[in-house]
């Protein structure tokens, strides 16, 4: 079964979405009906108030076919909001709690909601879905109608569609274009840093509120669908009060004897009503097999992705990281990055693991976090297998500060306390201070609440990713190339950062070829040193 269907089964407005769809179905042969006595009557008699009289009905009919139609697009509105977005938000956390490989394509289809299951899900295509049955009668009918004067009637309409159409998009593009701005830069986000936000399983930070995009989303699609339902009322408005007119015209061309009554009448009743439901189901139609399309996307994605959300807990991490005869290669490449590698990373001790540019060190971080695998060999977590583990639970248990500046654009405050949102103020005071974020901000005139730009030196940026991993007070340190773009002042924090963590029993590795971080640590791993021989 479809999800909308399953989504108005539990409704608890589909008694009222019926009886508004029988009300106007009701009116939409009303106002033809009183038309028909127009003929039968006026053209018969010459009657001046009769005319007066119908042509008021059919005109009071239309008008409140297309007060129900608004009323009914209304309901259809409210009750795809929550169901959309908690399929949003459900997509999302999973993207976040679990591996892809190709999380960039798989974000960018979450983006896309709105042009395919949301636009399915909208109250114009839903209602044209509702009125299809009354849509086979009428289609039925047609093949016995007037084709010229369908054509003439078709010509109108199209006019009175074009018209709507002008407006409704001139409406849609004066829409504030924030959200937009907002997408487009929370989606470079992502791209830029999807590796931070996994590891720290931040969906939903103080600084990046994606559900609070995500609503917001909603509810422009919400604003848009409702724009589309009032092009539909409104161009359903038209086709009668056309209608209306033409008949007013076209019985005077009776009366002179160039047209049959019948064929005017048949026109009247079914043409207009015809085209106006034809053309909506048609586009329902096309819709829904997009819609299926997405679905199946969907479902492809969710088997795709390695669920490590659920794997096992340990009831303590004690920082022991066992790599076991680890090799590697990159996808599509038949040379090993790393062979044959085996390591032990204990608490309390501080390993360097250094080597040439493309030895795999950066590599080596990757394959320990859980973002690449080896190829064979084993990563052992305290004696259990990595891929025995949730990967949500163990990266809580490390602090990770990348090679590269990875910066969300958002305030400062907020890129530190993406990895510890439970911080107090007297923490982040202190944290600062260890960094030596403090007199940074003081001399470049910065406040913690303000939004990074280009302007922020790359040496203050590195600061802010190492408050960030020690602000998660996590049992596993891993920095690559901490020193990096760090003035002598910076350099002296990191070494006196990295001693304290030592003697606090945790477990640090550093991914570095500087000399100071080498010298300064108990065990030193070389990597491609087979290949220099």
């Amino acid at each position: 079964m479809l999800y909308w269907a399953q989504v108005l089964k539990k409704s608890e407005s589909l008694p009222t979405l019926i009886i508004l769809s029988v009300l106007i179905t009701i009116l939409g042969l009303l106002s033809p009906i009183f038309i028909i006595h127009i003929f039968n009557r006026y053209i018969a008699f010459g009657l001046q108030g009769t005319l007066l009289f119908l042509v008021s009905g059919a005109l009071i009919a239309a008008t409140f076919e297309m007060i129900f139609r608004n009323q009914r697009n209304k309901i259809f509105n409210e009750i795809i909001i929550q169901p959309s977005k908690d399929l949003k938000l459900e997509l999302l956390k999973h993207l976040f709690r679990n591996d892809s490989k190709n999380e960039n394509q798989n974000f960018n289809e979450l983006i896309d909601l709105k042009n395919n299951f949301f636009h399915f899900l909208s109250p114009k295509n839903q209602s044209s879905l509702f009125d299809s049955l009354f849509a086979i009668l009428i289609i039925s009918i047609l093949f016995f109608l007037e084709i010229f004067l369908a054509s003439i009637f078709l010509i109108m309409l199209l006019f009175f569609i074009f018209f709507q159409n002008r407006l409704i998009i001139k409406k849609k593009r004066s829409f504030p274009q924030s959200l937009n701005k907002e997408y487009k830069s929370l989606s470079q986000d992502f791209t830029k840093n999807k590796e931070l936000l996994k590891f720290y399983n931040s969906y939903n930070y103080s600084g990046f509120k994606l559900e609070k995009f995500f609503t917001n989303k909603i509810m422009f699609d919400s604003f848009i669908s409702e724009i589309d339902s009032k092009q539909n009322s409104f161009t359903s408005y038209f086709i009668l009060l056309s209608s209306i007119i033409v008949i007013g015209l076209g019985s005077i061309i009776v009366v002179e004897g160039n047209l049959s009554v019948g064929s005017l009448i048949g026109f009247n009743i079914f043409a207009t009503r015809a085209l106006g439901v034809i053309s909506s189901t048609q586009n329902s139609i096309f819709v829904l097999k997009k819609t299926d399309e997405y679905l199946l996307t969907c479902k492809n994605f969710f088997k795709e992705t390695t669920n490590r959300a659920d794997g096992l807990q340990l009831s303590k991490c004690n920082g022991v990281i066992e790599l076991k005869n680890i090799d590697f290669s990159h996808q599509n490449e038949k040379k090993f990055l790393l062979r044959n590698l085996s390591i032990l990373f204990k608490p309390s001790e501080i390993t360097s693991v250094s080597g040439k540019n493309g030895s795999g060190k950066t590599t080596l971080v990757k394959l320990i976090t859980g973002f690449l695998k080896p190829k064979s060999g084993e990563i052992l977590i305290d004696q259990t297998n990595l891929d025995k583990l949730s990967l949500v639970w163990f990266r809580e248990q490390v602090a990770y500060v990348s090679q590269r500046i990875e910066v969300l654009g958002s305030s400062i405050i907020d890129n530190i306390l993406i990895s510890n949102t439970r911080l107090n103020e007297l923490e982040i005071s202190r944290l600062l201070q260890t960094v030596g974020l403090d007199n940074e901000l003081k001399k470049s005139n910065l406040s913690l609440s303000g939004e990074l730009n280009e302007n922020i030196s790359n040496g203050i940026l590195k600061k802010i990713q190492i408050a960030r991993s020690i602000a998660r007070n996590s049992k596993i340190y891993l920095f690559d190339d901490p020193l990096l773009y760090l003035d002598a002042e910076g350099k002296e924090m990191v070494i006196k950062l990295l001693s304290s963590l030592k003697r606090s029993g945790k477990t640090v590795v550093c991914f570095s070829n500087d000399e100071d971080i080498i010298n300064l640590c108990d065990n030193k791993i070389i990597l491609g040193k087979d290949d220099d021989k």
